[in-house]
């Protein structure tokens, strides 16, 4: 697959359940487009997501 930086939105509605299944529960963010997904490899300026936690 593509990062889903460069997916265009033909190529998001024919992958659609494998795009679902990466940006569930992100732990990274595009730093350029903002885009969210589990693994970094999936975005082309990968940043980490820092969760606050509560308490």
């Amino acid at each position: 697959m593509k990062s889903l930086c460069q997916l265009k939105r033909k190529d998001l509605e024919k992958s659609l359940r494998n795009v679902m299944k990466e940006v569930a529960k992100p732990k990274y963010v595009c730093g350029k487009c903002a885009r969210a997904s589990r693994e970094k490899k999936h975005l082309c300026k990968p940043v980490k997501i820092v969760r606050a936690s509560t308490g």
